[in-house]
């Protein structure tokens, strides 16, 4: 805890003992430092749940009602009720159901952040439906449905192998005798929720193994009808495939040991958000709607934490801190020579109303810490 006398210099701990003002060089470190505690990395996962949305169908909600037992004797009753508010229909439910349930056991311990992401996510998805529907674009509801039971089905499928025995044996047979598969792959990539980038790895795989998981899927007595893609949904895998390698770049970023400092971050954001507009600008007709809305929903919420607004003077402020970038970063980052002017002056000011003269001071003063000389 630290105490600041307005209009002085003086600076003390809670325990009254003076404290040494920061030198420039300690307020550049300070400054880069601020830079890492920046929104990108809530943003990043945040975005790509938003994006991947589109393709994850939720399983019906329950009601649980506990009806009191008779006596002390009798066990709590237990009616579970369908709010009916569902659109999956009886043969989906499998797959659906139980990704839901492996990805809950994985977000257990989390669901503050996880309630806010959905929220978050619920809210962007309607406006960037009604946005699109006002230009005219409209996913249809055949389509929105085949969208939604894409993720289930591959990943659930991927859990479904790896937890059964028989289940993997059979693949890796049909693995050995694929003469057509290339490279040295030879299992499916689960779905974490909790990996960024999993869900990326995850669909790749599923695509990659399409003859193997057609045959597996194919058997009836394998029963894993509910995790068979259609050809329309085999179609939508490879298109989502390229645009989730939007988000494999940034992910790696920031999956770093060492944290990124926001001059890595800010242009691998204007990547993406330049990546997106492009995918919901698209001309070719061949892109699914759904994935064009999807990009939609993604760049609101590149909006919503735009860095470049007067609510985020310390960002601005570190970047012309940061020895290898200074003002020539904006300028490299399509910034106009009037809005580097102005980071130029927020800068200065900054620099006069908090720590200009700060170091002749320091020079000019006695240490009080220390006992007089004699």
């Amino acid at each position: 805890m630290v105490s600041v006398v307005r209009g002085t210099n003086t600076r003390k701990t809670a325990t009254g003992v003076p404290m040494r003002n920061p030198s420039l060089v300690e307020l550049v470190h300070i400054f880069i430092i601020i830079s890492i505690c920046c929104p990108e990395d809530l943003l990043q996962p945040q975005l790509h749940s938003i994006f991947i949305s589109f393709f994850f169908k939720q399983p019906r909600k329950k009601i649980i009602i506990k009806v009191a037992a008779g006596s002390c004797r009798q066990a709590e009753e237990v009616i579970i009720v369908d709010n009916g508010d569902s659109e999956v229909e009886s043969d989906e439910d499998e797959a659906i159901e139980e990704e839901a349930a492996v990805s809950a056991d994985a977000e257990e311990g989390d669901n503050g952040q996880i309630a806010h992401d959905n929220s978050v996510v619920k809210t962007l998805q309607g406006r960037a439906i009604q946005i699109m529907k006002d230009q005219g674009i409209v996913i249809e509801n055949e389509d929105k449905k085949i969208a939604l039971q894409l993720f289930p089905c591959v990943a659930g499928l991927a859990h479904r192998v790896h937890d059964s025995a028989t289940l993997k044996e059979k693949f890796d047979k049909l693995v050995q005798e694929d003469d057509e598969l290339e490279g040295n792959k030879k299992a499916l990539d689960r779905r974490v929720t909790t990996w960024w980038n999993s869900d990326l790895t995850c669909l790749e795989a599923h695509v990659h193994f399409k003859n193997v998981i057609q045959q597996l899927t194919g058997v009836a007595t394998n029963k894993l009808q509910a995790y068979r893609l259609s050809d329309q949904q085999w179609d939508l895998a490879d298109d989502l495939i390229e645009a989730l390698m939007i988000f494999d770049a940034p992910t790696k970023l920031f999956l770093q040991s060492q944290v990124p400092l926001i001059v890595d971050a800010v242009p691998m954001l204007e990547e993406i958000e330049e990546s997106m507009v492009a995918v919901r600008d698209a001309d070719d007709e061949k892109l699914p709607t759904v994935i064009r809305v999807a990009a939609q929903a993604a760049l609101l919420l590149i909006d919503k934490y735009s860095i470049f607004t007067s609510d985020c003077e310390l960002y601005q402020i570190a970047i012309v801190m940061c020895p290898d970038h200074k003002l020539k970063w904006f300028k490299d980052h399509r910034q106009t020579a009037a809005q580097i002017k102005e980071i130029k002056k927020l800068v200065i000011k900054c620099w006069e109303e908090s720590y200009r003269g700060v170091e002749d001071e320091a020079q000019v003063q006695p240490d009080e810490t220390q006992p007089p000389k004699v």
